[in-house]
């Protein structure tokens, strides 16, 4: 196969249909010459005879024919390398790991989840907590197939795809008496705040920089280590907190809005360049997109 190229399989398939060396050398934008160059090389190629010549043009032998028959299913079998092998969901049998951080299980995973459900029933989900120092080798070594979580957290190294802006609004308890009392920014200074530990599922400075520009110094009488334990607390403390808009809608909390918010923050999908091109990366990839709303 060193003696014939794939350049020279096309334009002997060319000839074969044409049976006219003009024809094709018109065809593909080669001259007359260059297109009997690359027959020549053919003949040299093969010991049997492969056209013979005609008032008309050129007419191709049987062996000719059959040779047509083998350089369409090679060039049929070259072509399919770069056409993306699809996923398909429904027939699909695999497990699918999504690295997310707090917000991303709360406010993500359940609509992606419900979604895998209905379209790849075969899939099963698995969600593995999110880890600043290991979620880029998990991707890297395939032990995972996509990271949902804070931009500003995601590792740079891999490809990043913002589905969402977030912001943090200010909440407090469903039965929360101070509620009323609280109609401006200014109003925050006068009474207890909740904070939650740093990590990566919270952004501090962004409630930090939101209060400071407002020249509000709030009390923090207690760190909660989560979001998931802030329901709990509210039910025995009347306090204040910031949370991620989406937590104070999925735990169904008291939201106070005010003239301005805190700067919004971008949520990403991420993954590793090694499954850039994965078709079943981009079907999950697409679901995130798709239910981060």
């Amino acid at each position: 196969m060193d003696k014939v190229d794939l350049k020279q399989m096309r334009i002997f398939l060319l000839l074969v249909r044409e049976g006219n060396v003009s024809k094709v050398a018109e065809e593909v934008g080669l001259s007359q010459q260059a297109v009997s160059s690359h027959l020549k090389k053919l003949r040299e190629a093969f010991p049997h005879e492969l056209f013979l010549r005609q008032s008309s043009g050129i007419k191709p032998t049987d062996f000719a024919l059959e040779l047509a028959t083998k350089f369409s299913q090679i060039l049929a079998d070259v072509d399919d390398v770069f056409n993306e092998v699809p996923f398909e969901p429904c027939s699909a049998q695999r497990v699918a790991t999504i690295i997310a951080n707090e917000y991303a299980q709360l406010a993500l995973i359940p609509k992606l989840f419900r979604e895998i459900q209905r379209s790849a029933p075969g899939v099963r989900l698995r969600v593995v907590d999110f880890d600043v120092k290991s979620h880029e080798v998990a991707l890297a070594k395939a032990n995972a197939d996509l990271v949902l979580g804070f931009s500003e957290y995601v590792d740079d190294g891999l490809i990043k795809l913002p589905i969402k802006s977030e912001l943090y609004s200010c909440v407090v308890g469903r039965n929360s008496k101070i509620y009323s009392s609280i109609k401006d920014v200014s109003d925050l200074a006068n009474f207890p705040h909740v904070d939650f530990a740093s990590g990566a599922g919270h952004l501090p400075h962004s409630v930090d920089f939101f209060l400071k520009q407002k020249n509000v110094i709030r009390e923090v009488v207690a760190t909660l280590p989560c979001y998931t334990s802030l329901g709990t607390f509210f039910d025995t403390n009347d306090v204040v907190a910031f949370v991620p808009s989406a937590i104070a809608v999925s735990s169904q909390l008291k939201t106070i809005s005010f003239d301005t918010e805190p700067q919004k923050f971008e949520v990403v999908a991420g993954w590793h360049r090694r499954s850039h091109g994965n078709s079943f990366r981009k079907w999950l990839t697409g679901i995130a997109v798709k239910y981060a709303d």
